[in-house]
């Protein structure tokens, strides 16, 4: 460790402690305001320290060290932060902190000078400083020069230090429109790196938020699709009483319906299916909740719904775990092996990886050249990242039985070491509620089980 740097820490600690501990009750009005600002700015400071620490340890590639993707995910799993905060983080640092040149060792300034100054001295914060990189990183065309875009950062830092966030966005649109009033300066190639559509987490009432931007052709021929299907639909006794966005949003769900109704391609060999797992239980009982293999949940009301105008395909598993067994002789896993370790596996089984099933790939324990076999117990998923790092060392499976009525799971095990590294923080989260499982209550007693359903 660095003695400078944890004494620095060590004291930074303490100044906090104390002004927690501080008797407010005697300062004036004036003083109070005045310790409020002076407080503001201090924390404003705070993540320029981070900036570059973070920055450090993507210099030093300590990412791939530690078996990470990307910088974002080993933030996430040493700091225990979010996968966005941990991304946000690491895209700060590169904007915000300088590098040396591997050429001649020269110190090189960060990409955008004028703010990495601002939130160093705390006169911006850090959202100020993120508006800002957007408009002049990333939302201005390529064809603006250099020299407008450092007088436009210069303009908005000026801009950002007086202002709320709210001013500086429109600050921010009024540059936008001022460097490209007509929108003619962006290429089909910057309007294609900037698509995105991402389906975020899902809240405690079951809604999904939503967040993107299409390129022209995807929203026209979305806005072509979705408009025939969001059309008022009265009845013979009443008119249509959904909002505009609702019928919208019942449009999207009728292609949604309707294109997994027709078939749909594979990915790494699972078919587009919407997999759900639900209790047979829940599922005699019509109540409780299933879980779907992007995360979600879906009651059982709504699964039955839909079952009702979509096929249901049942894959029951036994108290083991087992679902199914094929092929001992063939090199690529089934289309029924990747649903049965979609089903066991859920994702990539390296530890703390959170990529679900539909973007993981089967991997062989042991390779097929030495063992000549594929069957259900000689494979577990990966992405893509981890399978090329396992691929490039001595590493076999290893099931790991799960807590009392937890579906046991595969961790993987490296040539030499005792303990497989156990995949337990993903099924710590799911196998209470998701991992199939079957009890028997005696030797005659009911016995319940996990059905995964596949609506087509």
């Amino acid at each position: 460790m660095h003695p400078e740097a944890i004494a620095l820490l060590d004291h930074f600690d303490s100044v906090l402690d104390r002004l927690q501990a501080l008797d407010l009750t005697a300062l004036t009005e004036d003083a109070t305001i005045e310790v409020l600002r002076r407080q503001v700015r201090c924390e404003r400071r705070v993540p320029s320290v981070r900036h570059v620490f973070v920055a450090e340890v993507e210099a030093r590639a300590i990412p791939a060290t530690k078996r990470c993707r990307t910088t974002g995910a080993f933030l996430r799993t040493l700091l225990n932060v979010s996968n966005g905060e941990g991304a946000q983080w690491a895209r700060d640092a590169r904007e915000l902190v300088g590098k040396r040149s591997l050429s001649t060792g020269e110190e090189l300034p960060p990409p955008l000078p004028e703010v990495a100054a601002a939130v160093k001295d705390g006169g911006i914060s850090t959202v100020h400083a993120r508006l800002i990189a957007d408009t002049i990183l990333r939302e201005a065309p390529a064809a603006v020069s250099y020299e407008t875009r450092a007088r436009g950062e210069a303009r908005l830092v000026r801009t950002a230090r007086v202002s709320d966030p709210a001013r500086l966005a429109r600050a921010c649109q009024d540059f936008l429109d001022r460097v490209d009033p007509d929108g003619s300066l962006g290429t089909d190639h910057e309007r294609a790196h900037k698509r995105d559509f991402t389906i975020g987490r899902q809240g405690r009432d079951g809604m999904y938020p939503l967040r993107g931007r299409l390129d022209p052709e995807t929203g026209a021929l979305l806005n072509a699709a979705i408009s025939p299907l969001s059309a008022p639909q009265p009845s013979t006794t009443q008119p249509d009483l959904r909002t505009a966005g609702q019928r919208r949003h019942d449009a999207i769900a009728e292609i949604a319906r309707r294109a997994l109704a027709s078939g749909l391609p594979t990915r790494h060999g699972l078919p587009g299916t919407m997999l759900v797992t639900v209790a047979l239980t829940d599922l005699e009982r019509r109540t409780g909740h299933a879980s779907t293999f992007h995360g979600g949940r879906l009651s059982v009301r709504d699964l039955l719904r839909m079952a009702a105008d979509l096929k249901v395909i049942p894959i029951v598993m036994d108290c083991d775990g087992q679902v199914l067994h094929f092929g001992e002789e063939q090199r690529l896993a089934t289309t029924s092996q990747r649903l049965a370790l979609a089903v066991t596996d859920r994702g990539c089984t390296y530890p703390d990886c959170d990529v679900p099933a539909v973007w993981s790939q089967s991997a062989h324990g042991e390779p097929f050249a030495t063992s000549r076999r594929t069957g259900i117990d000689d494979l577990a998923l990966l992405c893509g990242y981890h399978h090329r790092v396992l691929d490039n060392q001595q590493w076999t499976i290893q099931r790991i039985k799960g807590r009392s009525g937890s579906l046991p799971h595969r961790g993987w095990i490296r040539t030499g070491d005792r303990e497989p590294m156990s995949t337990s923080s993903r099924w710590a989260r799911t196998s209470a509620s998701t991992a199939a499982t079957v009890s028997r209550r005696g030797t005659t007693g009911a016995r319940t089980g996990r059905t995964t359903a596949s609506p087509r």
